[in-house]
């Protein structure tokens, strides 16, 4: 019986997904269990997988893409002068600190393989579970807040509390500069994808894909009942159950937060459309 994550990501991706995603990371929905969980894993140096995460048990929710002319990302003549991805951890830590603050960025992201498990971690949004040791980000504190009348549990109202900073900072991230950023790290993002398993197609499809897929998130009316078969909580209602990791961020941090999140994604999304160009004669498929 598949789980409820026992983690929360910050920041429904970004640069993207894994930058702003920072916001919605990670959360412990059990105390004990998911301590235990989360140091075993932290203990151990985190590596992308060897095989393609479409081998996985764990499949992508998405739609397979339709026949339809190609795009290409316009990328900034600076790209050239881009690190190595094995030496890149400290440029790109310096580039997204200046996105969300430098301190922020000490606080949250992990900087080791920062943009190979940005990368994964975005490709395991619209997936029904993504590995723990794959996240960039440091786990939230606090575990999930619910409320029970005694045979029934809810994810409680005032846990969306516990997101309402991060969400705040998020939406101080202006999407245009975000989609800068990406387009001056993208070439070492695409090698990231690569080396991930995927020897076709662009990350920049995948990405897309990805944030048609949390935006399409439902949005259930408060309180969300869950179910308790053994130590972990599940959603009640197996449409939520079934939904991909990310939507499933989405639907716990709450309504309010999920709307000014999906509001701020809307953007990205639409700048970082307007960066693209016809290639009739290149694959986009995004690896799936």
């Amino acid at each position: 019986m598949k789980r409820m994550e026992n983690a929360e990501y910050i920041a429904l991706v970004l640069v993207l997904a894994g930058i702003a995603f920072a916001v919605l990371h990670w959360e412990r929905v059990v105390g004990v269990v998911d301590a235990i969980v989360h140091h075993t894993e932290q203990a151990t140096a985190p590596t992308p997988p060897a095989s393609p995460p479409a081998a996985q048990a764990s499949g992508s929710l998405l739609p397979k893409p339709a026949a339809s002319a190609p795009a290409k990302l316009q990328l900034p003549a600076s790209t050239a002068s881009l690190p190595a991805l094995a030496h890149s951890d400290r440029f790109a830590a310096h580039a997204i600190g200046a996105l969300v603050g430098h301190e922020a960025f000490a606080r949250w992201f992990l900087p080791r393989s920062l943009l190979e498990h940005i990368v994964s971690t975005i490709d395991n949004l619209a997936r029904r579970h993504v590995p723990v040791s794959h996240w960039p980000l440091r786990p939230t504190p606090g575990a999930l807040r619910v409320r029970s009348d005694g045979t029934q549990v809810w994810i409680a109202d005032d846990n969306a509390q516990r997101y309402a900073p991060y969400v705040a900072m998020l939406r101080r991230v202006d999407p245009a500069a975000l989609v800068r950023t990406y387009l001056q790290l993208y070439p070492l993002l695409q090698q990231a994808w690569r080396e991930l398993g995927y020897p076709h197609g662009q990350f920049n499809d995948r990405l897309l894909a990805v944030l048609a897929n949390l935006l399409a998130a439902p949005q259930p009316a408060a309180p969300v009942a869950l179910t308790q078969p053994h130590v972990l909580y599940l959603y009640a209602d197996p449409a939520l159950e079934a939904a991909s990791s990310g939507q499933k961020i989405l639907i716990r941090i709450g309504p309010h937060n999920e709307a000014a999140v999906k509001q701020w994604l809307r953007q990205v999304q639409t700048d970082l459309r307007r960066h693209l160009v016809p290639a009739p004669h290149e694959s986009t498929a995004p690896g799936d």
